[in-house]
Order: structure tokens, then sequence, then C-alpha cells
């Protein structure tokens, strides 16, 4: 049966982890069933564009305020029994308070709400979790829903993130010229510059290890940027900081590592690109990251939050490369 599926996300941007995973499901969907993305708008839209996938924007679609809900949930009950849309699938709490109470009063064909959990949290609110059926994308998740918030398991789909396998076969038809870093050891990590990323623990791990031609490649935007750059510049670190793009093949192919230092992530997509690129991986010891690595067997953990472990860490990999590489090709695995 052909399915007519609905997403809602918003801020459809390259430097959100939400919308990559959007798009790879919209991708994919869509070569088998009838795919439509509802969005605020955002600066990644053309991947969308690309692959033909239908997209509508909502401008207030991420507004809190009473009458705009209330205007949004009546535009989205219209737009379902128009489209005849028998999936609405959310990422975000507010677009699923706007689903949840949407198909409310659709009597016949009423569509099924799908949320998935992509974050770790620490509180519950209560317009959360009341979709149909909720994905949650790595075990971390699952028991955050179930142990800490009470959410009934039988309703809990556990399925994890993927990454795009396109990316290699992009590669062998498209040869990406290599930028040069000279004799640097080339870091990797990309995300958003939160809190809960916690780039500032890399940086002062690289601070740690300034005599060593260490140098670091960090692709994002965010709150914290004005402070990274100001740590960057006061402690003259080899750091290159990238905006969010399209195509981040080229950084993976001259990365010597991935870092990625989070203290809360269920399950990153960063991780799965690093394995997927064959690069070697380390992490934070937290959530998803920890379900999936092993340290020394497919890739390296340190414990969150501390700089001196991490600099470790990087320093094992960088004289034992046969170690790096072993990790790598198992991570990819």
């Amino acid at each position: 049966m052909k399915l007519n599926i609905l997403y809602i996300t918003p801020d459809f941007n390259y430097a959100c982890g939400r919308s990559y995973y959007v798009y790879l499901l919209s991708k994919y969907l869509s070569r088998k069933h009838n795919v439509t993305v509802l969005t605020n708008g955002g600066d990644s839209l053309e991947r969308l564009e690309e692959k033909r996938v239908n997209y509508t924007l909502l401008k207030g679609l991420k507004s809190k305020n009473p009458i705009s809900i209330t205007k949004n949930i009546r535009f989205l009950r219209a737009f379902v029994k128009e489209k005849n849309i028998h999936i609405i699938h959310t990422h975000h709490r507010l677009a699923e308070l706007l689903a949840v109470q949407a198909v409310k009063k659709i009597k016949r064909n009423k569509p099924a709400t799908v949320l998935t959990g992509l974050s770790i949290v620490k509180r519950k609110y209560n317009i959360e979790y009341r979709s149909d059926r909720i994905i949650a994308v790595s075990n971390s998740v699952k028991n955050m829903l179930v142990n800490r918030f009470g959410v009934n398991k039988d309703k809990i789909i556990l399925l994890s993130n993927f990454t795009d396998t396109d990316e290699i076969h992009e590669l062998e038809l498209n040869p990406l010229r290599k930028r040069s870093y000279g004799n640097l050891f080339l870091i990797l990590a990309i995300g958003r510059f939160h809190k809960d990323k916690d780039f500032e623990t890399l940086l002062k791990a690289l601070n740690i290890l300034k005599k060593e031609r260490i140098g670091l490649v960090l692709v994002g935007e965010g709150n914290n940027d004005i402070d990274y750059r100001r740590y960057i510049s006061k402690n003259n670190l080899n750091v290159e900081i990238i905006v969010p793009q399209k195509n981040l093949l080229q950084y993976f192919l001259i990365a010597d590592i991935c870092v990625l230092p989070s203290t809360r992530d269920p399950f990153p997509n960063f991780m799965l690109q690093s394995g997927l690129h064959r690069v070697p991986f380390i992490g934070a010891e937290v959530d998803g990251i920890a379900e999936l690595i092993r340290d020394s067997i497919n890739g390296l953990l340190f414990k969150a939050g501390d700089e001196k472990e991490l600099a470790s860490k990087i320093m094992i990999f960088k004289h034992h490369r046969r170690l790096a590489e072993k990790c790598a090709e198992n991570l990819h695995k």
C-alpha cells in the first residue's frame, strides 16, 4: 500500500541533526510512498528539492502563542484531510502537540501519529509523548521514556538512527579535492555549538596538546560560537571553524580522527558518519555513544567533561595507527 506520510519539523537546517534525520527518511521513503515535509523554513531545503520531495512552508510553525497554535492546528487538520494523510511523523514537542490535536476531531480516515525521540532530556512537559507510537533511537532514549517519564513501553519502537550510504557512491562518482592542512594531525568535529555537545572540552584538550601539531576542523554554529572563537584566539590553537553546509565529505577525507565530546547524545549521526567513512572515532562515554562504541574495539571512550583523558585518547590514536585503523574498520562494519 502506498502511504501518504507527513513529516513536521521546524528549522530545516544543515546544522540540525533532526533535519538530517528527516531528510534521510524523506529521501528513501519517497521512493515508494508519497512524502511531504511541513516546516517553517531553513537553509537546507535544497536537499528536499534535489530529491523532489514535496514540502510546505508554515512560517508560524514554531510560535508558542496560543492564537498561533490554534491557527496551526486548524491549518494542519485541513491539510491532513485534503492530502488524505495516513501518518503524521514529528520530532519535536510542539510539532507533536499540533499533530495530536489536529487529528482529534478527524473521525473518518484518521491518521496515525508518530513521534521520534531524538533527545535525552531531564524533564517531561505535559504535552509530550502523546502520539500513537514513539520511536526511540537508542536504548538510552527508551529507558528515559519508560523509567523516568512512565511512558507505556508497548507504544515504543526501538529504531536506531542511520546514515546515508549514498555518500560513499558520491565519492566514487565525484572525487573531491583534498584541502591542505600541512603536516597537522587533523581532528574533525561536527555538531551544534550547544552545551550538550561540549566542544569546550575538546578545545581544552587541544590546549593541553598544543605542542603536538594537532589541528581541528570544527563544523557547526550556535550560541557558543563567540566563546569558542575567543578561546581559540586566546590560546592560539590550530582550529578552523566551518559553517554547516551541504557537502562535508571533503572533511571526512582529510580527517585523521573524529571526536564527539557530548555530555548527552541519544545516538549521534556524526558517530555513524565517522564509521561510514572509516575515520577513527573518539566519543564521550554517554548515552547512545556508549551503546555503540566499545573502547579499543571500534573506537575510544573517555569520561565526559574530562579534557585530560580526552587528550590522552587523542594521543593514543595519533601514535597507534594500527589500533586506529582497526577501530575505524570495525565501526564501519
